[in-house]
């Protein structure tokens, strides 16, 4: 008796020890890419959870209960604080879940220096990807709706804010990305000047972040497939993690389904180039359970059909 009560103490410490690890979900596992590591931006979430400590981990515990392997910790104005960072990294840790931490500031906006400065203290407390990611297009573009690319002048200030925010950032232990948005693929070399362009001139210190709908629904001209494909060819070697959106008929849908250039394109030219960090990026809804829910549902997609 002496003997069995002991066993089942040893086993009950055992338990406590591992805590909530033991329980912990299977990680999220597509059959035909298993190396890919799915997580989801929290920018889905922003609505009906607002960017607070305790929202924070709230996510944390959601993703973690899920499957998932990691969030981009969407943190629009680096609003939270250093301390705040490093209590959510240990926390994150204890969760068995990686993070990268994520700005929304474009690199023209009157903001960039004062947010950037904040977020690149904070990016490198968390266990992950390691990046830190900003938007290329910001106030420029919001502030017209007519407008398709940047001017000359624009463009040689976005590459030198790139450059000196890239440096940044690496000589903190991140990597600096930026995610494509409005502006053109590509310009016209003359009077309009997009994507091509910048990545033609910033240096090594500055990174992508592809989202994959943008081309289709975002950006001011509508990118062909062909050509979003040959650029990601091309910039593969300067990309380090994508937002998974879908876009159909130039809008992107709530629940993920195909997109104008195929998943299945953009995961196979992924996993041939070992960039294995994949953010599902779902609209903005309101309620919780419906972002939950659509969020859960383009798991499924992505389980019945990768």
């Amino acid at each position: 008796m002496k003997k069995l009560l002991a066993i089942v103490t040893v086993s009950i410490l055992a338990v406590v020890f591992l805590g909530s690890s033991l329980f912990a979900a299977e990680k999220i596992v597509l059959k035909k890419y298993p190396d890919l590591k799915i997580g989801f931006t929290t920018t889905n979430f922003l609505t009906p959870l607002p960017v607070s400590m305790a929202n924070a981990k709230k996510l944390i515990d959601w993703a973690s209960d899920q499957g998932f392997a990691w969030i981009e910790l969407r943190d629009p104005s680096a609003k939270l604080t250093l301390s705040e960072c490093k209590e959510l990294a240990a926390y994150a840790k204890g969760r068995n879940l990686e993070i990268g931490y994520a700005g929304q500031v474009g690199l023209m906006d009157p903001t960039f220096w004062e947010i950037f400065s904040r977020a690149v203290a904070n990016a490198p407390i968390f266990d992950g990807p390691k990046t830190l990611r900003t938007l290329f297009a910001g106030t420029e573009f919001g502030a017209d709706p007519k407008k398709k690319a940047w001017t000359l002048q624009e463009l040689y200030k976005a590459v030198k804010t790139a450059n000196k925010a890239g440096n940044m950032a690496k000589s903190m232990g991140v990597q600096y990305v930026v995610e494509n948005s409005f502006e053109p693929l590509k310009g016209d070399g003359i009077t309009g000047f997009g994507a091509t362009e910048f990545f033609a001139n910033v240096n090594s210190n500055v990174g992508w972040q592809m989202d994959t709908a943008n081309f289709f629904a975002v950006s001011r001209v509508w990118t062909k497939p062909e050509d979003a494909k040959a650029f990601l060819e091309k910039n593969i070697g300067n990309l380090y993690y994508i937002h998974l959106k879908s876009s159909k008929e130039k809008k992107t849908t709530d629940i993920l389904e195909e997109n104008e250039l195929a998943i299945e394109t953009i995961l196979d030219i992924l996993v041939k180039n070992r960039i294995c960090y994949l953010a599902i990026e779902r609209p903005l809804k309101p309620k919780l359970e419906d972002c939950q829910n659509n969020l859960l549902k383009s798991i499924e997609f992505l389980k019945k059909n990768y």
